[in-house]
């Protein structure tokens, strides 16, 4: 069924599927359908050849590499000659942490088996292995919308603002499961080796941030919001920190020296020096304190990019306007406006007509369509194809009865 459904859709939009920038020069990649085998060394010089060849396979997953190489086909890696690589970074709902991550999302660690539901966790906490992988993790829109506010901070407060890269040298797309793939195509990132990329990685993951050396520590200059790089992001994420957080949580932060009534004049105080009031804000005397407002400002600040991702010079990326096999949704290149507005649940819907008589195992409840459907337990129900697809692309669910 998945098979005939894929082969419709392609027969249907094949015209949608958006080429990387020099084909001739890309590998490609396919999983297939039947046995789940990957197909790669796959080399294509024109776009019609590479939309025969996905009408003709009709794969489950198609991707290409973010190098560009001289012999793309060649059957080994030092035989294809490296040219240089995209920078890519991938943001995914599954590193970032959600509230509603405990309702849907599970992993399990393949060293020890030790598993729970919510954040996948960067390593076990029973035994410490980074084996560690998702065992569910949902379509959820508190989850997408997450992960598009960190591709938007990406763009906004780094990659334009710091990495002084243009528009023009940005892409987007929709990853077609739970995030987003943002591109650099520019002479300037061409030959940057893993290392570099790596240097790229720890600036927007605040990997090697010292808070004294950004001026959190009592007696040395503040950061004020209109300081260029991490200082002003520091600046700004301690206002957007001190807005949101309880009295409680200040209380925490602060420590003894300021208590009671003192916590709220301290945060307004901070606050109003912060838009440009009268004169620095100011930091509590301890080293304690200020750290901890370091990390808070930290958090709301870095970005949660998958590092394995842009760190990688032979990485190999879902291809825009090709289906995603673990969803059925559509992977979509998209502009940073178009981005802003997008709702995966509804714009990357592929099979948008028909319906499909399914028994659901287990499902929690998904929104899709402006619709939502269940939760469902060991139940015989109608749902629109789909999202009945979505359920039986992730083992959910069976087709049952005469769905002719």
């Amino acid at each position: 069924m998945v098979k005939k459904l894929f082969k419709d859709f392609y027969a249907k939009n094949a015209w949608k599927i958006r080429p990387p920038t020099s084909i001739e020069k890309r590998e490609f990649a396919f999983i297939l359908i039947e046995g789940g085998e990957m197909v790669r060394h796959k080399g294509f010089s024109s776009l019609n050849g590479l939309i025969d060849y996905i009408k003709s396979e009709i794969p489950l997953h198609v991707y290409y590499s973010s190098a560009y190489y001289a012999n793309p086909a060649a059957k080994e890696m030092e035989l294809k000659e490296w040219l240089g690589a995209d920078l890519v970074f991938d943001i995914d709902a599954d590193h970032i942490p959600t509230r509603c991550k405990e309702e849907h999302d599970a992993w399990r660690c393949n060293n020890c088996g030790a598993q729970d539901r919510g954040l996948l966790p960067a390593s076990c906490p029973r035994c410490g292995s980074k084996h560690v992988t998702a065992s569910s993790s949902w379509l959820c829109y508190q989850c997408l919308e997450a992960a598009k506010d960190e591709a938007i901070k990406l763009i906004e407060d780094f990659l334009i603002p710091d990495f002084g890269f243009s528009t023009s040298e940005i892409s987007i797309s929709f990853s077609g499961r739970r995030g987003y793939h943002i591109h650099i195509e520019s002479p300037k990132i061409l030959s940057l080796d893993p290392y570099a990329r790596r240097e790229i990685v720890d600036y927007i993951k605040a990997t090697e941030l010292i808070p004294d050396a950004q001026g959190f520590e009592p007696g040395l200059k503040v950061p004020t919001i209109g300081d260029y790089g991490w200082r002003g992001k520091l600046a700004k994420g301690l206002y957007l920190y001190l807005s949101q957080a309880s009295v409680s949580e200040l209380s925490d932060v602060a420590g003894p020296d300021i208590t009671g009534g003192g916590l709220e004049t301290w945060r307004n105080n901070l606050l109003k020096n912060l838009e440009g009031g009268s004169g620095p804000w100011l930091l509590p005397s301890s080293s304690e304190a200020a750290k901890k407002l370091f990390e808070r400002a930290v958090a709301y600040q870095r970005c949660n990019i998958d590092e394995r991702v842009t760190t990688d010079v032979k990485r190999l990326i879902r291809l825009p306007g090709s289906l995603h096999g673990g969803t059925g949704l559509q992977v979509l290149s998209l502009s940073l406006n178009d981005l802003e507005r997008f709702n995966p649940l509804k714009s990357a819907v592929a099979f948008r007509t028909g319906h499909l008589k399914c028994f659901v195992k287990h499902a929690p409840q998904i929104a899709m369509m402006d619709q939502t459907f269940g939760p469902y337990h060991e139940a015989r129900v109608e749902l629109p194809l789909a999202v009945a697809l979505y359920l039986l692309l992730q083992g959910l669910a069976e087709a049952v009865g005469d769905n002719s």
